[in-house]
């Protein structure tokens, strides 16, 4: 259908665009679809225009001739749904540049977080407008108690923080804000009569959930981005937004290893540039220790095994590029692990993204050159299969389907003439990949009896109940309970996964002195004589 509604165009084509034009149709029906509705958008298909990258200063240039007016006039709607058709116009020319193979994967991602960047930073300059003329302006005290304007940042993480986003990634974001303080509609001290209207961090709050409905906000020209809160301190049960003094005493006190991985992927995306700064700078000890326990490669690879036992659904554990078996995760942790392993001493080794990680570290003889050359290939493999397969329809993503026509296209749009080819080369790149991981984590991992133990409390009561039963506990009930309140706590305070894991490796050891069914202290039961029970742990 699309392409028969396309063909008026190719009659009117170049050689070179048409056959850019037949590579958009043939890779995305979802964009290509935008093209034939936006007919204007056409002129982004010249082969000149597409042989190069666009930079960030001529997508900001671009949305500067028009965004301060729309903002000016409030026409806060009007400049939202702008940014959203300068979003999809860009995506389809960045898609263009890919499916034509004008540019590398680490020229499309960039340009594809330059976008994000772009939108968001227009999103945010709306809604700091809109808030400020309804409340008015966020203030507090410094050391001399003098008033001074409180600043504001929208922090990215993951992907969009790396600048190695896909047409359908998440944006994993943090909200900062200065110091607490209050919010007047005139400055504080300016000798009138004026109250507070709401303390900073309500205030923040309210910009924050304003920021993520319009960037997640379905409209007729589609959606910005899907915003992911799940990093922030204490996850979805955390508060939407902290302070810098509050982003610090957490780390400090109850850091984990998972959270100093995704802060190396951490920069400022908009809003207060100093603030950012200051943040980067407060978090550099933590995110790049200059000491660290080597116990940490198996804190990462435990990760990697839950994601494939918890989150891979059945079925996806060879075919999902990203969370399974040699795929795009394990090249990303083992280049992080490295970093949290060297780079506080190396500060080299400092970068958010992976390509230019894995060539530093075989620079520093951290990973044999073969291995990290293999390694980049692999990943640019992925990444490349990872695009085509969110093309299709603008879907998150990243499992590749069974044999059949879908898979034969897949194989196509990678250069490749069948299935049997793709495969062969996919299986070479991901078995490669789980062998350089395996070499580096596997080896590593000390015993963990607690790997033994049901995966969580949560969820798994029957089974702990079960295992506490062959370790003859008597009144499962009860042992359940206050072995859960030993790992988590009572409930009312914060027990970090550092204690958590201290306290599971402890029940392993308490586990191991109890008798199981059918021996005693370790020798087999014998007929007519009775076992030793630890009953109910309450007597």
């Amino acid at each position: 259908m699309a392409a028969a509604r396309g063909e008026p165009f190719m009659a009117q084509l170049s050689e070179v665009q048409a056959a850019v034009f037949a590579a958009l149709f043939s890779g995305s029906q979802a964009l290509s679809n935008q093209l034939l509705a936006h007919p204007e958008w056409f002129g982004v298909l010249n082969p000149d225009a597409l042989q190069f990258p666009r930079r960030e200063q001529g997508l900001r240039k671009e949305v500067g001739e028009w965004l301060p007016g729309l903002i000016q006039s409030r026409d806060y709607a009007g400049a939202l749904t702008r940014l959203r058709k300068f979003k999809q116009k860009e995506m389809l020319r960045i898609a263009a540049r890919d499916l034509s193979r004008r540019g590398g994967i680490s020229e499309i991602t960039r340009e594809i977080s330059d976008v994000a960047d772009v939108c968001l930073g227009g999103v945010w300059q709306v809604c700091a407008e809109r808030i400020a003329e309804r409340f008015g302006n966020p203030w507090h005290r410094d050391a001399d108690g003098r008033w001074r304007p409180t600043a504001f940042c929208l922090l990215g993480m993951g992907k969009l923080g790396g600048q190695e986003l896909n047409y359908s990634s998440d944006v994993d974001v943090l909200f900062l804000y200065g110091d607490e303080g209050e919010v007047f509609r005139e400055p504080p001290g300016s000798g009138k009569a004026n109250k507070p209207v709401l303390a900073n961090h309500a205030y923040f709050n309210r910009f924050a959930e304003s920021f993520i409905e319009e960037v997640s906000r379905m409209g007729a020209e589609g959606m910005l981005f899907r915003i992911d809160l799940r990093l922030r301190p204490e996850g979805e049960s955390g508060p939407l937004t902290r302070s810098l003094a509050g982003y610090e005493n957490y780390y400090a006190q109850w850091g984990q290893t998972w959270e100093r991985m995704m802060l190396i992927k951490t920069r400022r995306v908009a809003g207060d540039e100093g603030l950012g700064a200051e943040f980067l700078e407060m978090i550099q000890p933590f995110r790049y220790p200059r000491t660290i326990q080597p116990s940490v490669l198996h804190e990462i690879g435990a990760m990697k095994d839950r994601i494939e036992t918890e989150v891979l659904r059945e079925g996806e554990l060879d075919r999902n590029v990203k969370l399974g078996r040699g795929g795009i995760r394990e090249i990303e942790f083992l280049a992080q692990a490295q970093q949290l392993l060297h780079a506080g001493r190396q500060p080299f080794l400092q970068t958010a993204q992976t390509l230019p990680c894995l060539e530093k570290l075989a620079q520093y003889g951290l990973i044999a050159t073969e291995d990290a050359v293999a390694l980049e290939q692999a990943y640019s493999f992925l990444r490349d299969v990872e695009h085509r397969l969110q093309m299709e329809e603008n879907l998150q993503t990243h499992t590749i389907s069974g044999p059949g026509p879908a898979l034969l296209r897949l194989a196509r749009l990678m250069g490749l003439n069948s299935e049997k080819d793709f495969e062969a080369v996919r299986q070479k790149h991901t078995s490669r990949v789980r062998r350089t991981f395996a070499g580096l984590f596997k080896s590593e991992q000390p015993e963990a009896p607690s790997d033994a133990l049901p995966p969580d409390f949560e969820g798994s009561a029957e089974a702990w109940k079960i295992l506490l039963a062959e370790y003859s506990f008597v009144n499962v009930d009860t042992a359940f309970r206050l072995l859960r309140e030993f790992v988590h706590g009572p409930g009312y305070v914060h027990v970090s996964q550092r204690t958590v894991n201290f306290a599971r490796n402890l029940l392993s050891r308490l586990l191991a002195l109890c008798p199981r069914r059918g021996t005693s202290a370790g020798v087999p039961a014998q007929k007519g004589k009775p076992r030793t029970v630890l009953s109910d742990p309450d007597r």
